[in-house]
């Protein structure tokens, strides 16, 4: 069902339409009583977010070649006395934080899924990103810019970053690649913990200094070169403008204890090392936009998951179809999705936890049933978000909802109602997120 919005707009991000007469409405209260400006800013993010006491976060962690039927659909489906079984087995301690989804309908193949999975704009071709951004996690990194020290980080376990990689794409369409290295992910997010302020508003100063002699060069360069190498360089002109953009936004002192960087190489140490910075970033307020990326296209290669007892790559395992190895990966993978949900339950926020502020999802680009490239029966876990409303303790099957119509929703969730459509042709709520 289609919720009722204000017709009047505002220009926005690729992809979404969006409606603020509230947010406007908030600004004109708060100039009569004289803020300041930058606090305007800073609070009319907030008024746009529908934020209460404590900020909303989001997290995506992303993996390739679907479910089997029995891995993943409860033998007994009813809505709040379901079973988790197989694949999604180890999520069973935090069933209570947990919307067991599928039954949405994704467009495209296989091969276009993982540049549709956060844009729901599927590529062109197989080798070909998404036709167009942003990807819904930088939608939020846009809107929480002022709130944040930084506005998203982008993870990845053995994430390959070629073009056909990608699930993260900012408003022009330029794929965002991920850090594979969890201490990689440490000093992106905790260089900026617990810096000296003089010494910060140094560090901004050159950085600018340097992105306007970048960008003085960049625009010299367009009118020399041909139509494609332009359109090439004017992606490269968008991102410096962007961090101009950071740049010019209030400096947000990040005043934290950590503890050390990750250490280890093997596949269970990196997933570990970057649910470890994952919580410790939601936790010091460093970022409120996360995704994880496991693998690239087809997911990750056999080897990997030797450490834990299965010699076969993701993407193969699939091909085989019913036997243990896929069931084993995303088993695995469930049990990581699990950890994260521990670590951030177990952070007190207020009256309750950081996983109630923060709205997690598990996805991935093809559907449930044999191995067949189908996508018209898609899964997601939701876990979090009891701040949300989200109907949390309940298994739904979403019976052939569009995969645009479901990340619009996700929008709604994170308190972005403002916004109408998202991708091609996502312009309906799916109500039964919340209870």
């Amino acid at each position: 069902m289609t919720r009722t919005r204000d017709e009047r707009t505002t220009s926005g991000p690729r992809g979404a339409t969006i409606h603020s007469p509230a947010r406007r409405r908030f600004l004109r209260g708060a100039a009569a009583l004289g803020v300041g400006s930058t606090t305007m800013a800073m609070l009319g993010n907030l008024a746009q977010s529908g934020e209460g006491q404590f900020p909303l976060r989001f997290f995506f962690m992303f993996t390739g070649n679907g479910h089997l039927t029995e891995h993943y659909v409860p033998a007994n489906p009813s809505e709040t006395g379901f079973d988790l079984r197989g694949a999604v087995a180890p999520l069973e301690p935090h069933r209570d934080n947990l919307l067991l989804l599928h039954g949405v309908s994704g467009p495209g193949s296989h091969h276009q899924g993982t540049s549709e999975a956060l844009t729901g704009r599927p590529s062109a071709d197989i080798e070909a990103g998404a036709t167009g951004g942003p990807s819904l996690d930088q939608l939020f990194a846009e809107r929480f810019r002022s709130t944040s020290a930084l506005a998203s980080l982008e993870l990845g376990v053995d994430p390959g970053n070629r073009l056909e990689d990608q699930i993260t794409y900012s408003e022009s369409g330029l794929p965002l690649p991920a850090i594979g290295s969890p201490a990689g992910g440490f000093d992106r997010l905790f260089a900026l913990a617990n810096e000296d302020p003089a010494a910060a508003e140094l560090r901004r100063a050159r950085k600018g200094s340097v992105l306007d002699v970048i960008a003085e060069d960049l625009t010299t360069l367009q009118g020399r070169l041909d139509v494609s190498t332009r359109a090439l360089l004017d992606e490269h002109l968008t991102l410096v403008r962007a961090q101009e953009q950071d740049l010019q936004q209030p400096y947000v002192p990040v005043m934290c204890d950590l503890a050390g960087a990750p250490s280890g190489t093997g596949l269970l140490a990196t997933f570990q090392g970057h649910n470890a910075n994952v919580a410790n970033a939601f936790r010091c307020g460093i970022t409120r936009v996360v995704t994880l990326r496991v693998g690239g296209y087809g997911g990750i290669e056999s080897g990997r998951y030797d450490e834990v007892g299965i010699d076969n790559g993701h993407h193969n395992a699939a091909h085989v179809g019913p036997g243990p190895d896929l069931e084993g990966i995303n088993r695995f993978h469930a049990e990581q999705f699990a950890d994260l949900i521990a670590r951030l339950s177990a952070i007190p926020e207020g009256d309750g936890t950081v996983l109630d502020n923060t709205v997690m999802v598990w996805g991935m680009e093809l559907g449930i049933g044999d191995y067949t490239h189908g996508r018209d029966d898609m899964p997601f876990v939701i876990a979090g978000g009891r701040n949300a409303g989200l109907a949390l303790g309940r298994y739904r099957d979403l019976g052939g909802r569009t995969y645009q119509d479901f990340l619009l929703t996700l929008a709604h969730v994170m308190g972005q109602t403002d916004v109408t459509s998202f991708g091609d042709g996502g312009t309906s709520v799916i109500e039964d997120l919340w209870g």
